[in-house]
């Protein structure tokens, strides 16, 4: 597959490589496509560990949410298709009481409606044999479980951005009514095959799927495939190099599968996500998430995970460019992963991306630390996005959580509350040593 051109990226593979230690990954396959062509395709250890069986970028993996794009775009194909429009009512489709909630709403979660977290359950139901008992086996099931789904309904639709699984298994309820086929016949007929990918779905797992695991322990251990309506949220299987190759068809605005218009109304963004993050504006269109300045490009894209499976797509017009990363368990974020590559491809610089200093700095400063003399002695670990400081663990322990406000390699300014009271703790490079400022002490890192 590889070819002279294709070129490869080192910086990234090594950031791959890194982090899938760290966290216990089994396996990693990246894809780049550029103008058209397969630039860059790499697959990072084993799709089956007890097998000893390596992935490759034909490797099947879920992709959990980005599937959302899938039926964002069957929705829009049938709208061109003039079998219905995105301001029909749902109402029209299935059996809800939803007054004022249309199928735009429900395309870019504004409906108002909060999360039922019926996905998160099946999936902690299923595969970690927890949670509550749901029995949700189809889209009519359901239904049934948001029979009362109104007594919920407490925003007014398009007021603001709730992430609601459910509302995508509404879509591919309507999808179904209103083409006469199944969603899977749909999707397969209209996006897979005009696209010439070979994607799938979770309930059709066979040998070409990576085997799924999740985090347990040090290591991690062995899943399984959650079942389920969840085929218009999050059901649908690719390999790299094929959600690549999909990604690419909104990067290069292909008109194989709907009109650039519908393209760009899918890009389009209808809402702000509650988040701030360092590349400007963070917003949703439909079924796509955007970037709105990542070092001066748009770049769009979604994630996914179903525990079992990580995945990320995104994708630059600017540059032409789509990136696809998936994974068999749960660790790290795919999209740092393809955010990474974006970076490498268009040359920016890796190392100042925020989430590499950011890791790279909370990294340097876990440790053990200790006052004059050793009178008191502390250890500093990493915790998500926090570092942990621990105090007399010998006597009464400590345990203070220190938020970032400042990062650098030099000197990095935390947060944390004391008494009510909000209390600066610094860490300082001094001559060679790490200093830590935490309340009237200093302290070194051995």
């Amino acid at each position: 597959r590889m070819d002279p051109e294709v070129i490869v990226l080192e910086k990234t593979e090594r950031f791959i490589f890194e982090k899938m230690r760290e966290t216990n990954l089994p396996s990693v396959s990246i894809s780049v496509i550029k103008g058209g062509e397969l630039l860059y395709s790499r697959a990072f250890g084993y799709s089956n560990a007890e097998d000893g069986k390596k992935a490759t970028t034909d490797t099947l993996y879920g992709i959990g949410s980005i599937s959302k794009s899938f039926t964002c775009l069957s929705i829009m194909k049938l709208q061109e298709m003039g079998k219905l429009s995105v301001d029909d009512e749902v109402s029209k489709y299935v059996p809800l009481d939803l007054p004022g909630v249309k199928i735009h709403h429900l395309m870019s979660h504004t409906s108002g409606i909060p999360g039922l977290g019926y996905a998160e359950n099946l999936i902690r139901e299923q595969v970690l044999e927890k949670g509550k008992h749901l029995p949700v086996a189809d889209v009519d099931d359901l239904l049934t479980f948001m029979r009362d789904v109104k007594n919920w309904h407490l925003f007014e639709p398009g007021s603001r951005w709730f992430y609601l699984n459910e509302g995508y298994e509404i879509l591919e309820r309507i999808v179904e009514e209103v083409s006469g086929k199944s969603f899977k016949d749909f999707v397969r007929e209209e996006i897979f095959e005009p696209l010439g990918i070979n994607c799938s779905f979770l309930e059709d797992f066979d040998d070409r799927f990576a085997q799924p695991y999740y985090p347990s322990g040090e290591l991690f251990k062995r899943g399984k495939i959650p079942a389920g309506p969840m085929n218009g949220a999050g059901g649908i299987a690719c390999s790299s190099e094929d959600l690549a190759r999909y990604g690419y068809m909104y990067a290069s605005r292909s008109e194989k599968v709907v009109s650039k218009s519908s393209i760009l109304e899918m890009e389009k963004v209808r809402v702000k996500i509650p988040l701030e993050i360092p590349y400007g504006d963070y917003g949703y269109g439909y079924g796509l998430m955007v970037m709105s300045d990542f070092y001066g490009r748009k770049v769009v894209g979604h994630g996914g995970s179903v525990l079992v499976y990580t995945a990320s797509l995104i994708y630059s017009p600017e540059d032409d460019v789509s990136i696809a990363v998936l994974s068999n368990s749960t660790g790290y974020v795919m999209r740092n992963f393809a955010l990474h590559a974006l970076a490498e491809v268009v040359g920016i610089d890796v190392e100042e991306l925020e989430f590499v200093k950011r890791e790279r700095v909370l990294s340097s400063l876990k440790g053990k630390y200790r006052t004059y003399m050793g009178t008191i002695e502390a250890s500093v670990e990493v915790r998500g996005d926090f570092l942990i400081l621990k105090l007399f663990e010998d006597a009464t322990p400590t345990e203070v959580i220190l938020v970032p406000e400042e990062l650098s390699d030099d000197r990095s300014v935390f947060f944390t509350l004391s008494n009510g009271s909000k209390l600066h703790v610094d860490f300082l490079k001094r001559n060679g040593k790490t200093l830590l400022i935490y309340e009237r002490y200093v302290l070194e890192k051995e």
